[in-house]
């Protein structure tokens, strides 16, 4: 709830995920990143002739172009609020961490 309020508390330690972000991380693996991919291939008449039931999967060009639509927004939401929580929680010490290795201060 705090991360809602962006009241975001500098980290302490290595990563302790809660069970939210367990099910946004999995479902932007297992379900985001392939359903995008798929339904790029699926908008291609060249990958589409050669593999026809990708257009049977997801229901046509135009359900194919609105579902890859609004996956790529969730994708760059998803980023979005990733970036905003590392400026939050200290920008130049998480990029130091991040490029350098160095844990945290």
């Amino acid at each position: 709830m705090n991360h809602l309020r962006l009241k975001i508390r500098a980290a302490t330690g290595g990563p302790q995920y809660g069970l939210l972000q367990k099910c946004a991380y999995f479902g932007v693996i297992f379900v985001v990143l392939p359903g995008t991919v798929l339904t790029g291939f699926a908008m291609s008449p060249a990958i589409t002739a050669a593999h026809p039931w990708l257009l049977d999967l997801r229901g046509g060009y135009e359900s194919a172009r609105t579902v890859h639509f609004f996956l790529a927004v969730a994708l760059v939401l998803f980023l979005a609020v990733h970036v905003a929580m590392v400026i939050e929680s200290g920008f130049k010490r998480q990029m130091k961490a991040m490029t350098f290795g160095d844990r945290y201060d």
